[in-house]
């Protein structure tokens, strides 16, 4: 009976119910700082502004940074690591924020958001001033500020990375074997089926035409003339690795769109991937992202030809590239990142 009253005495204590309560408070703080964690928040100051990432197991540097929209060797210069470095799973990345890949106009909202802490004494003029003088418009819209007063310590978004969502970083592949020639032809002649009731309609095909794929000059790094490439489904195709080494001196370009589809017999094993737009030059490796934020690379291989049904289309993509995207159902909206 003594022991049955000393744990009831035990339970009743008020000190000991506290002494819970505050736990309960530890641990709601903890699972609240590792949500907070999971955003990309700016840190440094410009111009050398740079966010984090977490390296999962797998992850490669060229990987890494095509998904930023930065290149392997920036990246590794930012880090004070060599482009040949394993990461080890856990160790923390400096990814570098500028102009090239922090979106930070009209169309840039599809894209992962990147944050500011707000400081003490920080306004949105300032906050514009620190962010490439961001239209301070866009801050109140992606913000949802119908006044200009902000708080310390609220995360305000001051713009998008030009990429992928972190998840889906696919580790890039090794490189050591010549480079597969690509397909001697596409062909876009065999027309849609009639669609049946009760069934989707089918993607309006270009008109009989048969687009060669040229042996062009290599464009890229000389790292790329020498590719072996083990294909895997959900990673970006076999040009994703020319994406990552894209010559340092050049410039990031960035369109949206819709985006139609043609037929192809590439690309199904593979994971050669290519795509008919213009205004850019064929041969020009660029990377397609669709609205659910998941992303291949493919290589351009002429201009679009405008046919019924298809005026106002960005490109058409290959058959293989559109099911790579889970975008089988018609005209869809992508994004198209490429560095010229």
């Amino acid at each position: 009976m003594e022991n049955i009253k000393r744990l009831d005495l035990q339970h009743c204590n008020p000190q000991k119910r506290m002494k819970n309560f505050g736990w309960l408070i530890v641990c709601f703080f903890v699972v609240s700082t590792a949500q907070a964690q999971e955003k990309l928040v700016a840190l440094g100051k410009a111009p050398a502004l740079y966010v984090k990432h977490k390296v999962a197991g797998g992850e490669v540097l060229s990987g890494i940074a095509s998904h930023y929209g930065t290149t392997s060797i920036q990246l590794a210069k930012f880090n004070g690591i060599k482009v040949a470095t394993l990461l080890k799973k856990g160790i923390i990345l400096k990814i570098p924020l500028t102009r090239n890949n922090l979106a930070q106009g009209q169309s840039a909202s599809f894209n992962e958001p990147v944050y500011h802490t707000v400081a003490k004494g920080d306004n949105l003029f300032h906050i514009s001033q620190s962010f490439n003088n961001v239209n301070i418009q866009l801050l109140r819209d992606w913000n949802g500020l119908k006044r200009d007063v902000i708080r310390d310590g609220q995360l305000l978004i001051v713009g998008y990375i030009k990429g992928g969502k972190r998840n889906e970083v696919a580790a890039a592949p090794a490189v050591t074997a010549p480079v597969d020639a690509p397909p001697a032809s596409v062909n876009t002649s065999t027309p849609a089926p009639v669609a049946k009731k009760n069934q989707q309609p089918p993607v309006t095909e270009p008109k009989k035409e048969s687009v060669e794929v040229k042996n062009e000059a290599p464009q890229q790094q000389t790292a790329n003339a020498d590719i072996k490439y083990d294909p895997k489904p959900g990673d970006e195709g076999y040009f994703a690795l020319q994406f990552a080494n894209h010559p340092e001196t050049a410039t990031q370009q960035f369109h949206s769109g819709d985006a139609g589809i043609f037929k192809t017999i590439s690309g199904w094993t593979d994971r050669k991937f290519y795509v008919l737009m213009n205004d850019v030059p064929p041969g020009t490796i660029v990377r397609i992202t669709s609205t659910s934020n998941k992303s291949i690379c493919a290589k351009v291989l002429d201009k679009l030809v405008e046919t019924k049904g298809g005026a106002g289309l960005l490109l058409r993509m290959s058959n293989a590239a559109a099911v790579a995207l889970d975008m089988t159902d018609g005209k869809s909206t992508v994004s198209v990142t490429y560095f010229e």
